[in-house]
């Protein structure tokens, strides 16, 4: 009994440390300009499906932040080529 014990106290902090498929974008995309509401919903389905598909299998050897950063890569990258309007990094200050 102390040794089934011992294993679930080692197995139970490594399945905490394995990485888990997004369950969807960590950044906010709005509606393209003068685009529908309604095709901007199904844009979102459809690229949720597509960054899910671009992580398959990396949740295997790559930690939970990184499967939600390329998750998100992927997400942005379609919606932005479907139109929409994506997060960009700011740049540098201005000049004055």
């Amino acid at each position: 009994m102390t040794k089934r014990w011992i294993g679930l106290l080692i197995l139970v902090p490594c399945l905490g440390a394995c990485a888990t498929v997004p369950t969807g974008p960590s950044v906010m995309v709005l509606p393209g300009t003068g685009q529908p509401f309604e095709q901007f919903q199904a844009d979102v389905h459809v690229c949720r499906d597509w960054a899910a598909k671009q992580v398959k299998g990396a949740f295997m050897d790559a930690p939970s932040w990184e499967v939600q950063r390329r998750y998100d890569n992927a997400y942005v990258q379609c919606m932005y080529a479907k139109g929409h309007q994506v997060p960009s990094p700011p740049g540098p200050p201005r000049a004055r």
